[in-house]
């Protein structure tokens, strides 16, 4: 069971906090607690490869940005920015005790634990962007010259037609043929099945549709890249060769421009790599916390 949060506008934020196995949370000692923030319209499901291979070797917690699965929708409808989703995950960390985490993100969630850097250093032991960028997420989506053309028409007239617009994207998971035209164009890796991106066609019926609309028109109009060089924070940056949501030359503009940072690079990954790779990025992470203390004495043996 999930619970639950409430952001400075008073919307409900849910967040799940599982402890190591066979343990009771422990707020003192062990492994560094792992926060786990999901990407634009998803939610804890495009987690679950990564939370079942660190199960019981670490505290793992998730949590859902407003809108989106069992999280409220906005009772402002101006408290959706990047800065608003930092003080909401403060909050989630708050709820459950934690003085500082490794903050893991997927997609959107990139630029909000970038963003935390600003206004919570004391609270980030590491941070891992997974397929994400730093900035403005529109500008590169599919093709540089047509991410600002539908970033446009979707500021246009997001808010108003959000709804019909995820239910589209539902019916897409269920209509013959379209997972197999989603493949092609690269939005969804071939190594990935239609059962696996069930979970996220379902998901679009369940999402506030005026929140996503402009929580995604925010997300635009941020950017942390005056922050990159700034970080001291051990990172972790992983990129896809064939991301079309996020190009690779953002991902390594990411680690070479923060001090000391990691690049694994999936030649084969798309957006939907947390699904295809894994093993990869598990293995990744893997040696990355155990490689600086991060994951507790008798995890790290296991990892090393």
């Amino acid at each position: 069971m999930s619970a639950h949060v409430l952001a400075r506008d008073g919307t409900p934020i849910a967040y799940l906090d599982r402890p190591p196995l066979d343990r009771p949370v422990d707020r003192g000692a062990g492994a560094t607690p792992l926060v786990f923030t999901s990407g634009y319209t998803a939610s804890d499901f495009y987690w679950r490869h990564l939370l079942a291979r660190l199960d019981g070797r670490a505290r793992l917690i998730t949590w859902d940005l407003k809108g989106h699965g069992r999280s409220g929708p906005a009772n402002d409808p101006g408290a959706v920015g990047v800065a608003d989703s930092v003080d909401d995950l403060r909050r989630v960390l708050d709820a459950c005790g934690v003085e500082r985490a490794v903050l893991v993100a997927f997609s959107l969630g990139c630029q909000v634990i970038l963003e935390a850097w600003r206004t919570i250093p004391e609270r980030i032991a590491g941070l891992v962007p997974i397929l994400g960028t730093f900035e403005r997420p529109f500008d590169h989506l599919l093709h540089p010259r047509l991410g600002p053309t539908l970033f446009r028409a979707f500021a246009r007239v997001g808010p108003r037609v959000a709804r019909v617009a995820l239910r589209a994207g539902w019916l897409q998971g269920a209509l013959p043929g379209s997972f197999q035209v989603s493949q092609r164009l690269g939005l969804i890796g071939p190594r990935v099945a239609r059962a696996d991106m069930a979970p996220f066609f379902a998901h679009m019926r369940r999402i506030h549709g005026p929140t996503w609309a402009r929580m995604g028109i925010a997300a635009q109009a941020h950017s942390a890249r005056d922050l990159l060089p700034t970080i001291t924070a051990p990172t972790l940056v992983v990129a896809g060769g064939r991301d079309t949501f996020t190009p690779r030359h953002l991902s390594e503009h990411m680690a070479r421009t923060i001090p000391g940072a990691e690049l694994v690079y999936l030649p084969e990954a798309t957006h939907t790599g947390l699904l295809e790779f894994p093993e990869e990025i598990g293995a990744a992470l893997d040696a990355f916390l155990a490689a600086r203390g991060l994951l507790g004495g008798d995890a790290a043996r296991a990892a090393a």
